[in-house]
């Protein structure tokens, strides 16, 4: 029988699906509340969290607390964040995207230009022909 909210240090917590997700290492405690936020497993099963890096598991998906600590949640898998990039990256990409929109901006103006020119001539050719064509 839980007496103190130490007891839970060193338990074991399972899934809903019984897979075992580690032991807790640690309490998080809402510091004006003393009410446990979290349940802090520093090693846990690398089935469930990828490179065992600690989580903290939030104490509302705890379903109930005997020998081992049942779980009513936990997802499939946990990944880790992708880590943002250096702001110097960051900067020399943004770079790089407004240098090939603007390659892409001046071809379209080219291609542009190309096709004017090519109406133009049509338009002169015509213009000449339908000349010709009164002064005979």
């Amino acid at each position: 029988m839980l007496v103190e909210l130490t007891d839970l240090i060193g338990m074991e917590v399972y899934t809903n699906k019984g897979t075992s997700l580690g032991t807790i290492d640690d309490l998080i405690i809402e510091a004006d509340t003393s009410v446990v936020t979290s349940l802090y497993v520093s090693n846990p099963n690398p089935l469930l969290v990828e490179n065992s890096t600690a989580v903290a598991v939030p104490f509302r998906w705890v379903e109930s607390v005997g020998d081992v600590i049942l779980l009513k949640y936990f997802p499939k898998f946990v990944g880790q964040p992708s880590m943002p990039e250096e702001p110097s990256k960051l900067k020399d990409k943004a770079h790089q995207l407004a240098h090939a929109a603007e390659e892409k901006l001046m071809a379209g103006e080219r291609k542009m230009v190309d096709e004017l020119k090519t109406f133009e001539k049509k338009v002169e050719g015509r213009v000449r022909k339908q000349r010709d064509q009164e002064q005979q």
